[in-house]
């Protein structure tokens, strides 16, 4: 892991609980960070009105924002 990664995960794992966008390659998701792995994150966020967890792969993030703070982390 280099250093960029593990200073993503350590701002990525202090965001746990927090409301954050996620934006990736295709997408830009929004909801509540629930967990940080090695090479992929959960968020619980609503698709059409239904609540779901979704893993995303850490390698397809572009940037991890705190909402309502605008702290972020881009890679």
């Amino acid at each position: 892991m280099n250093k960029n990664n593990q200073g993503f995960m350590r701002f990525a794992s202090e965001l746990v609980g927090e409301e954050v966008e996620v934006i990736t390659n295709n997408e830009t998701f929004t909801g509540t960070l629930e967990y940080v792995g090695s090479d992929h994150l959960i968020l619980v966020t609503r698709v059409r009105g239904r609540r779901v967890r979704l893993a995303i792969r850490i390698a397809l993030i572009i940037a991890l924002f705190r909402l309502f703070t605008g702290r972020s982390f881009t890679l």
